[in-house]
This record gives C-alpha cells, sequence and structure tokens, in this order.
C-alpha cells in the first residue's frame, strides 16, 4: 500500500543540516588545483598558433551559403589570461600587483597612440575617400582590416604573456609547488 509505513522502514531517511553539507573528500574546494587548471588553460591556448578569427564560407546542395566562424586564437590566450588573474586576485602580493598594473597600464598607452594614428589618419584623406569609408572609421574605436588593429592585438598578446608569466612566478613564491614527502 502506498500510505503504509511499515512496508517502508527500510528505506526512510532523514534530511539533517544541508546548510553545512560537504561532499566526500574528492568534491572540497581547494584554491591551489583551481590555480593550476587556470594556468594549465593558459598554457595551453598559449601553446598553440595565435591567430585572427575568421569565417569559412561553404556552399550546401541547395545552393545556400553556410557561414562557421573559425575562433580567434589570440583573444582566446587573452581571456585564459584574464581569467587566471582573476581567480588568483586574491594571491597577489605587492609585486604582482604592481607589474600587472604597469602592464596594463602601459597597454592602455599604447592603445590611445594607435587608435589616435588611425583617426589622424582617417581625417587626413580626401574628401572622397573619407565618404566611401565613413562607416568603417569611427574615432576610439580599432577597424579590424587596418594595421593598427593588428598591431595592438600583437601588443595585447605580448602584454597578457607577460602577465602569464607573472602569475606563474607568483604561484612559485607562493610555494604552490611545494612537494609532499613520502617515507619509504
Amino acid at each position: 500500500m502506498a500510505g503504509d509505513d511499515s512496508n517502508n522502514s527500510g528505506n526512510d531517511f532523514e534530511v539533517s543540516d544541508v546548510e553545512n553539507y560537504r561532499g566526500d573528500k574528492f568534491q572540497v574546494f581547494n584554491h591551489q588545483i583551481l590555480v593550476m587548471e587556470v594556468l594549465r588553460r593558459v598554457n595551453e591556448s598559449g601553446s598553440h598558433e595565435l591567430r585572427p578569427g575568421w569565417f569559412n564560407e561553404k556552399v550546401d546542395r541547395q545552393g545556400n551559403t553556410i557561414r562557421s566562424y573559425v575562433e580567434d586564437t589570440r583573444s582566446r590566450f587573452i581571456e585564459c589570461v584574464k581569467t587566471a588573474m582573476m581567480v588568483m586576485d586574491c594571491d597577489y602580493d605587492g609585486e604582482a600587483t604592481e607589474f600587472i598594473e604597469e602592464c596594463k597600464e602601459e597597454l592602455s598607452g599604447e592603445k590611445c597612440k594607435l587608435l589616435k594614428a588611425q583617426w589622424d589618419w582617417f581625417k587626413s584623406l580626401p574628401p572622397r575617400s573619407k565618404s566611401d569609408s565613413q562607416g568603417m572609421i569611427i574615432e576610439g574605436v580599432f577597424n579590424k582590416d587596418l594595421g593598427w588593429f593588428t598591431k595592438y592585438m600583437e601588443l595585447e598578446v605580448e602584454c597578457y604573456r607577460a602577465i602569464a608569466l607573472e602569475l606563474n612566478s607568483l604561484t612559485k613564491r607562493l610555494d604552490f609547488y611545494q612537494t609532499e614527502d613520502f617515507e619509504a
């Protein structure tokens, strides 16, 4: 019977304090493992050719054009380093904080210089050329088809490579590579 508790006495269970529930010992949060994982992803994404993304186009049997995007691996690498920075933010010492801020400030300055050069070039165009490319150039925004964006991406990748190197050095300073002693 559905309502008879005597048949279900072996299946009784009680829900206890769920707020303090922890899984087994393999599910415990470990910051060092999280850092190891994000740095592994940084190393994986940075160890491949870093190239711009593009669209592959092919025509199916019905004549429809199918476009698929091939990921910009430069952007993927940069985002992996930013994620590592986010995860390791609580671990920063004075040296890491200073180095990362210097890198970001230098990159920001270079971005402003390149954007200004792009805008100055656009303003120097004859009126007819300006009207032809008006939709392509916006002040303060890179046009991805022009060389200034490519130069900026190269600088950004190098900046984030330097930051990734600093994060690896930080893990060494924090002794994240500690070894366990085994008795023979």
